[in-house]
């Protein structure tokens, strides 16, 4: 199991040609396909709490959520820092107590065997939905970006903080908006989930623990 804190912004791309130009100055790293499968119940119950667990190109499963937001619905909540755990496909005995732990934080029903089908049946969860992207990645000294072309969504620049130990996250999110001063993009406070959903289900949408911020303000 790997434990982080994960601190990003995400931003809708409104100018292509001007984010390319800014990135192409940067060091590239990879281009590579992204297919994430959620899991989540018939009536998306996980993300209604904030709860996002995903399987990764079939080789990651990950947890990924943020505890101090649990049950604050109807706030303004920014889905830009969470505890993401991560554990590789397959699932391995070990793998089992460390998963435990989290299910009994999630209010989730723990597995006894190293399986996510196991996870899936005593939890009643299905494959709720798929975010299928093409990532491009880049960094600097301090920071990783990735620029999204999402199926069925759109375009999207994310900065990602490549130092695990984070003292300040506010002060964090303002050295990259420094980092992205003058760039024609537009700051989202949800992820990719919330997106989908919006796009496809707004009643499922909008109860959600995060909203865009002109959706709070109807």
């Amino acid at each position: 199991m790997k434990k982080k804190l994960e601190v990003e912004l995400k931003f809708a791309v409104l100018d292509q040609e001007q984010v390319k130009v800014f990135l192409d100055r940067k060091k590239f790293i990879v281009v590579k396909r992204i297919r994430d499968v959620y899991l989540d119940t018939d009536r998306a119950d996980l993300f209604k709490r904030g709860i996002f667990i995903r399987i990764r190109n079939d080789r990651k499963l990950d947890f990924k959520f943020n505890p101090k937001e649990f049950g604050k619905h109807g706030q303004y909540n920014l889905h830009d820092h969470h505890d993401e755990f991560s554990f590789r496909l397959p699932l391995t005995k070990k793998s089992v107590g460390q998963i435990e732990k989290i299910c009994r934080i999630l209010l989730l029903k723990p597995i006894v065997q190293p399986s996510v089908d196991v996870l899936r049946k005593i939890n009643n969860l299905i494959d709720s939905i798929v975010v299928d992207k093409k990532r491009r990645i880049y960094r600097d000294e301090l920071f990783e970006y990735s620029y999204d072309e999402v199926k069925g969504l759109g375009t999207y620049l994310e900065i990602e903080n490549l130092n695990p130990r984070v003292e300040s996250v506010a002060e964090m999110k303002k050295q990259m908006l420094i980092k992205l001063k003058g760039l024609k993009i537009k700051h989202l406070n949800v992820g990719y989930n919330e997106l989908y959903w919006r796009k496809h289900n707004f009643e499922v949408y909008k109860q959600g623990l995060y909203l865009l911020k002109e959706d709070y303000q109807a």
